[in-house]
């Protein structure tokens, strides 16, 4: 769980420091204290400043107040302590290294000049920000340094946990291997650095996670061609075993829909059981970022499993617990201070009954203490979305009038027929082009790609795709941002990029071409007429 976080440059030491216990008191008082049980999840509120627990049935608690919004959290192998370092963007008097027993609601504390943060064993690790040495926090407090064999870059940092060794993921050189790339190294207790994928083997690496069982990783890679243009997909690898496995993204139908081929991000990583949870999704301050565009599938063994879309992290955990975190329908916009902050959402559980409860809003990430990511079963199958035969609303989600869309039925129905004299009755009105069109196959088919798309309304009638009567742009915020329906349309009909036509906007602007347009219109006495070609 957590985000690419921009590392601090220097040599600085760590310094031993703790402050007293945090108020990790509940609202409820004493009585629901006890009543609840272990937590198994922890789940970060940033602009509430807090990170929340909750056990096993959904009760939750505040298990420690914030003065900043944590970069990274992680679970300790035994679920007794949770750590994680102050984002950059949002510690203005320095970076502190955080430690918290979820038990006691202790907190230690130590200002750090660091990078990253996971657990090796008991203790926390990260690294020293001039790469020389791990630097290491105990629960009782106390801290250490270990030197590194082998002196790492200044923009290494500690990627991911682990049982005997922790990953380290150190930049390499850009003039050598191109921009973003990173080798991945393992260090252990005594800061011995041993390679464990083959000998500067470029990644690109934007957040990993260890496997609960310590043996292995898990990254998501985040090759870059810009600010705006980053291409992610998840890897894995195996402590000792200097291969890598990289899954090809999914390329199925809600994969397609989404949209997400030249730029997408891994915004969900967890382990669940022998597999992983992935998420794929938009860059939410480049491209439009409506619910259908996350798309979320079960990894095991380069296997892709749909779960689901709408959320921007899925994870799941023992007795067929489970949490997903829902992408808003309207992002609240952000004040300037909170541009750092990820895409926050409503955060929903699971329990062992199948009952499903929202734990908390304005929720940036979680993660399942490690011995509830291991029991996790695989999740169960879910089929593909299916689209309605002619679509009830508009591009831009308004319904379409009843007789237009019945009108369409009949004109998608007897083009899957092949009933050329029912197309042509039905076509009466239409012109030249569109009557020569239904007499072909490819014509046929044609028409019923156009019908399976989502209409836009025009002064008195509908034509399809909406994208032919206005256009819209992949960037959000704008008067024109595309919608799901739209991106879906888009994906469908290989709607082209508009080149050239209007420096308004930054992003990619979409418009469907004059040849791939179909009009329906209402006639005298309110009749449905299918009048060919749409030409504004």
């Amino acid at each position: 769980m957590g985000r690419f976080a921009s590392l601090l440059v220097g040599a600085t030491l760590l310094v031993a420091a703790c402050t007293a216990p945090r108020d990790g008191a509940t609202a409820e008082g004493d009585e629901a204290s006890a009543a609840r049980g272990a937590p198994v999840l922890a789940f970060v509120r940033p602009l509430a400043r807090e990170i929340v627990l909750a056990d096993a049935d959904g009760r939750t608690w505040r298990g420690v107040r914030l003065r900043a919004a944590p970069d990274h959290v992680r679970w300790s192998p035994d679920g007794s302590a949770l750590a994680w370092i102050d984002d950059e963007s949002d510690s203005h008097g320095g970076r502190i290294l955080h430690r918290l027993d979820v038990t006691t609601g202790r907190e230690r504390t130590t200002p750090c000049a660091c990078g990253g943060v996971g657990f090796l064993g008991d203790e926390v690790a990260t690294l020293s920000s001039d790469g020389d040495a791990l630097l290491f926090l105990a629960a009782d407090g106390q801290t250490r340094r270990a030197a590194l064999s082998e002196p790492l870059g200044d923009y290494a940092r500690v990627a991911a946990g682990g049982r005997d060794q922790v990953t380290i993921a150190d930049l390499l050189p850009e003039r050598e291997v191109g921009r973003g790339q990173y080798r991945l190294v393992g260090a252990d207790r005594s800061g011995t650095v041993r390679p464990f994928l083959p000998a500067r083997a470029p990644t690109s690496f934007a957040d990993g996670i260890g496997s609960p069982d310590g043996r292995r990783i898990a990254w998501a890679s985040a090759d870059s061609g810009g600010a705006c243009w980053n291409v992610g997909n998840v890897l894995l690898a195996t402590y000792g075993d200097k291969g890598r496995q990289t899954p090809e993204r999914p390329v199925d139908a809600v994969m397609g829909h989404a949209l997400l081929e030249e730029r997408v991000l891994v915004t969900g990583l967890a382990w669940a059981g022998e597999g992983l949870t992935v998420t794929f999704g938009p860059m939410t301050g480049c491209q439009a970022a409506p619910p259908e565009r996350f798309v979320s599938y079960y990894q095991h063994d380069g296997a892709w499993r749909f779960i689901g879309t709408g959320m921007s992290a899925v994870g799941y955990g023992a007795g067929g617990r489970g949490a997903r975190l829902l992408v808003p329908e309207r992002p609240e916009r952000r004040e300037e201070d909170d541009s750092y902050l990820p895409l926050l959402g409503d955060l929903e559980f699971s329990d062992s009954r199948g009952e499903r409860h929202v734990l908390g809003s304005g929720v940036s990430a979680f993660v399942f203490t490690p011995a509830e990511s291991a029991k996790a079963a695989p999740p169960a199958r879910v089929a593909q979305p299916k689209d309605d035969r002619v679509a009830r609303t508009t591009d831009r989600g308004e319904p379409v009038p009843t007789h237009l869309r019945a009108l369409a039925e009949g004109i998608k129905d007897a083009a899957e027929d092949g009933d050329v004299a029912r197309l042509r009755s039905l076509c009466d009105h239409c012109d030249g082009e569109t009557k020569d069109a239904v007499r072909t196959a490819e014509g046929r088919r044609e028409l019923v790609r156009l019908l399976s798309s989502h209409p836009g309304r025009t002064e008195n009638g509908i034509v399809f795709p909406g994208l032919a009567a206005h256009r819209c742009v992949d960037e959000p915020e704008q008067d024109i941002t595309c919608t799901a329906e739209q991106l879906r349309d888009i994906a469908l009909l290989d709607i082209p990029v508009v080149g050239g036509i209007d420096d308004a906007y930054e992003g990619q602007v979409y418009e469907a071409e004059s040849d791939h347009r179909l009009q329906l219109r209402s006639g005298s006495g309110g009749k449905a007429l299918w009048v060919g070609r749409y030409l504004p």
